[in-house]
């Protein structure tokens, strides 16, 4: 079966029909303790992945899952339908699987995922860590078709007493080797900090790390060669295998971890064809209660070019917890990289000396670069809780936006109400939409519909909690349906566990 590696999704053909192959970073229960240097430890706990596929074809669908360790050896396949588990994944559902409950996935587990289908489908990574002091981590960031890519901008890399991030590059070419290197930009600066690795190999003579077919490169608190203080981004690019072919289809995750409380964020990195000179975040808050917490957001600017100064207008709108607006426009200029930390005021939040967003605000940011830039805006509570997000581009704008997982009073506890999930969408050009949003589950197998659209003037927040339609109990997958192109970006939150049971992800395009 002949297969073509893309970003973040291989294609290949089965069964006679179009069938998507995803790429995904998987990691069954490990546990890392110690570090040559002792300033960089972490105390990690056991660390699960779990993938979330929704069906968005017309028929039902079979589903395979390939996984690898990180030398690219196949390891197990899981599948659906299988006996007494599942069955096909029927169109518009939605199914989970679990690598923690995979019995043929060995203790220890680390390495990469593809999942091949024979209908269209969108899917989501996230993993989840129960630390030695009981506390609870979850982050993950949603997946989507495309082809392969040899650069990638990774805008936010931190190795600080505060943050450690970790760094997983996969080679998604299942026939030829590359070599990889990553070039780490410090905040603010034009020039590289550091090139990794540091020297050539007899298999890499031009530079980069030898990855072979299907496998993974991991740089994290315990291999990293960065130093302490170093906050940043990176760009991870493709060198040529001595002697040999090389292959450009990588795709790249980044995690960032709180050194010390339970803090964890996820975002796939941008493949070079995904920077823009227009960028909408469609969440940007100060102080804001959602749901069952209050958090800010802060959001880096990275050059897809480091070395070209570039100019970026912001505009930030929105409202506060009283209803009042609140609109400025202002002109940055980004040295390779630069961070707006909305809790902030002034050139730090990237808005005008002296000006700061009012407390309790929820909002958006619109930007226009000059060169291409990619950004990451990541949510930040006082609890400690970390969550990323991508910044969206006009290409992600569609009238149709998947979600592949949401859900009200989810598997409560203890008189806890469980998960919930909100999300915000917006529209790309700030018009007003009409906006149907179809949830599906096993309770709703043809769709639930809503009685009426509902007009999103800008921006709009969609709480399932809210919705009387939804029962107690409920997790499924929604679509989001607009008469204007939206982006959406959707939160998980559980009030089960303490620590940072708090996920963003981005909404998928279907166009």
């Amino acid at each position: 079966m002949p297969r073509i590696a893309p970003r973040l999704l291989a294609l290949r053909r089965r069964r006679n029909l179009a069938a998507g192959l995803l790429a995904v970073f998987a990691l069954a229960v490990f546990a890392i303790d110690g570090d040559p240097a002792a300033s960089q430890a972490l105390s990690l706990g056991d660390e699960n992945s779990w993938i979330r596929i929704q069906n968005v074809g017309t028929s039902p669908s079979a589903i395979d899952i390939d996984f690898y360790n990180n030398n690219g050896a196949l390891v197990t396949t899981d599948t659906c339908p299988k006996a007494d588990v599942c069955g096909p994944l029927e169109p518009g559902f939605g199914r989970s699987f679990f690598q923690q409950t995979l019995p043929s996935l060995p203790d220890g587990y680390r390495g990469s995922a593809f999942i091949s289908a024979d209908q269209p489908f969108v899917a989501m990574l996230a993993r989840d860590v129960l630390r030695s002091d009981g506390e609870f981590q979850i982050s993950g960031d949603a997946l989507r078709l495309g082809p392969g890519a040899s650069s990638h901008v990774l805008p936010w890399v931190v190795n600080s007493n505060f943050y450690s991030s970790r760094i997983v590059v996969q080679n998604t070419n299942p026939d030829s080797p590359t070599c990889v290197q990553i070039v780490y930009y410090d905040k603010g600066q034009t020039q590289p900090t550091l090139v990794d690795p540091q020297t050539p190999s007899q298999q890499c003579s031009g530079g980069g790390y030898y990855l072979a077919p299907n496998a993974s490169w991991v740089r994290d608190e315990t291999s990293t060669p960065l130093k302490l203080g170093f906050d940043g981004s990176a760009l991870v690019t493709t060198r040529p295998v001595s002697g040999g072919p090389t292959s450009g289809n990588l795709q790249v995750i980044v995690d960032t971890r709180d050194r010390t409380a339970a803090g964890l964020s996820t975002y796939r990195s941008f493949a070079d064809d995904e920077t823009s000179r227009v960028v909408l975040l469609p969440l940007v808050d100060r102080n804001h209660s959602e749901g069952q917490s209050s958090f800010s957001t802060r959001f880096r600017i990275m050059s897809a070019n480091p070395a070209i100064a570039n100019d970026v207008t912001l505009l930030f709108s929105g409202v506060t917890d009283g209803g009042e607006e609140f609109e400025v426009e202002h002109t940055v200029t980004v040295f390779g990289n630069r961070t707006c930390d909305q809790r902030s005021s002034g050139s730090t939040a990237c808005l005008p000396d002296g000006v700061s967003l009012p407390d309790k605000f929820s909002g958006t940011v619109r930007m226009q670069s000059v060169e291409p830039v990619a950004v990451v805006a990541q949510r930040v509570s006082n609890d400690g809780s970390l969550a990323d997000y991508r910044g969206f581009t006009a290409e992600e704008a569609s009238t149709q936006v998947v979600l592949p997982v949401v859900n009200k009073n989810y598997g409560p506890f203890g008189g806890n109400k469980g998960w919930n999930s909100w999300f915000r969408v917006l529209t790309f050009d700030g018009s007003t939409a009409r906006v149907y949003v179809i949830y599906y589950s096993k309770q709703f197998p043809d769709g639930l519909f809503p009685p009426a659209p509902q007009t999103v003037i800008g921006a709009q927040t969609f709480r399932q909690w809210e919705n009387r339609s939804l029962p107690d109990g409920w997790v499924g997958s929604a679509v989001v349906v607009s008469d204007r192109p939206v982006v959406v970006v959707a939160n998980l939150e559980s009030d089960v566990f303490d620590g940072d049971p708090v996920m963003l992800y981005n909404g998928v395009s279907l166009e």
